[in-house]
């Protein structure tokens, strides 16, 4: 009983001394690891968690908040050297479709530690139902066919399509529409188009699904009476020049649109109309000339009545030999001779027909290159150097030779 009553005597002296060490201890550990606030040196991602997926987000959030922590500097440390210790949530779980306002949620995985300023510190939602609904497809032609030509009704290999997206915008649309260029075409046009809905403006629909997202467009193109599509046929009169080939000839445009209005006189017209003739007599080079049609009576071409013709024009390419053809040196040092076995070597040139006959072979130059070299016995193979460069050198026998330099 004596020791029971000795330490309730004592015990405001003993809480005294443990309240005074427990303050000593705070003091210390604050002294030696203070508490501050920081911002956070990044902005921190948001995750959105929760939504019903019958709903959809169709406004733009933040998408990243920054953070002021108040914590023990150590802490602080740590999570600015992890950003993965601190998780920002925004909770959509149970919202209908409509608008919120709603505060990201904080998961620091350290403490102590607050958070005791964010911005954005809450963030607007527009939620709204996602719906699928099916349009019909239609064709948007832009432009007009090529004169004489028009268009049939268009056929498409899907007629519906279904879109999908938020119903507020699903509600705004007015078509469902391809564009097809149609511009001065000829011919029927198959080809596959991409899909898109436009508002009661005229405005593209952003933010929607559709599928199939491209279809195919088939438009016939038919012409009409009293027009009809032929080909040039070009004429030409006279000889090019002697060991010159003609190596293509065609019209620009390679067909034409005539018109009559007597379509019996269009539809006599054996497929193809003429050009005037074209005097080829001693040409040599590229011919681009503007030419006229030989038209019948009562026949109009749509547009121009004139057509370019091109025609190329190269020389024959020929392939001719020299034989015993001297090897000359160049570049060897004046105190030095040298010798090089066979003396003379055989050369197969290739190019133009009328080059080749006009080379005089003394103009062939064969040498070999000792510039730097020392007394020795070298295998080498010489250059042959040729002033005009419509010239080749398809071989040289030998193609290597035996140089000895002496002293």
């Amino acid at each position: 009983m004596k020791a029971i009553r000795k330490i309730i005597n004592n015990l405001p002296t003993i809480l005294t001394a443990l309240i005074f060490a427990i303050a000593t201890w705070i003091f210390a550990v604050t002294a030696s690891d203070p508490t501050e606030s920081r911002t956070y040196p990044r902005a921190l991602e948001v995750d959105v968690i929760g939504l019903d997926p019958n709903l959809m987000i169709v406004n733009e959030i933040t998408e990243q908040v920054t953070l002021t922590i108040r914590a023990p500097s150590t802490v602080l440390d740590q999570l600015e050297n992890d950003s993965n210790l601190i998780n920002v949530t925004l909770d959509l779980s149970g919202l209908d479709a409509g608008v919120h306002t709603l505060t990201p949620q904080m998961d620091i995985s350290l403490s102590p530690a607050e958070v005791v300023r964010m911005n954005p510190s809450t963030v607007f939602v527009k939620l709204d139902s996602v719906i699928s609904e099916e349009f019909p497809i239609q064709v948007k032609q832009i432009g007009s066919p090529a004169i004489g030509f028009e268009l049939e009704t268009p056929e498409l290999i899907t007629e519906q399509a279904v879109i999908s997206g938020p119903q507020s915008v699903i509600e705004s649309i007015d078509q469902v529409l391809v564009e097809v260029d149609v511009e001065n075409v000829s011919e029927d046009i198959q080809r596959t188009f991409e899909i898109y809905a436009v508002d009661s403006e005229g405005n593209k629909t952003e933010g929607i699904t559709i599928n199939p997202s491209t279809v195919q467009v088939n438009i016939p193109v038919i012409q009409r009476g009293g027009y009809r599509s032929v080909v040039v046929k070009i004429v030409t009169s006279g000889q090019i020049a002697s060991g010159y080939r003609l190596t293509n000839i065609y019209a620009l445009p390679p067909t034409v649109t005539i018109f009559s209005s007597n379509p019996s006189l269009v539809e006599n017209i054996p497929g193809f109309v003429e050009t005037t003739p074209i005097n080829l007599n001693g040409a040599s080079e590229n011919i681009e000339i503007s030419v006229s049609l030989n038209l019948p009576e009562g026949i109009n071409v749509v547009g121009s009545q004139n057509i370019t013709v091109q025609i190329g024009i190269d020389p024959i390419q020929s392939s001719l030999s020299y034989n015993d053809i001297p090897v000359r040196f160049e570049g060897l040092d004046s105190n030095l001779k040298a010798t090089v076995s066979p003396e003379t070597v055989n050369l197969f040139l290739s190019g133009p027909l009328t080059v080749l006959e006009e080379l005089d072979p003394a103009d062939i130059i064969v040498v070999i290159n000792l510039s730097e070299r020392d007394p020795g016995t070298y295998q080498l193979t010489p250059e042959v150097l040729l002033e005009n460069s419509e010239l080749n050198v398809d071989a040289i026998n030998p193609n290597t030779l035996e140089v000895t330099i002496t002293n």
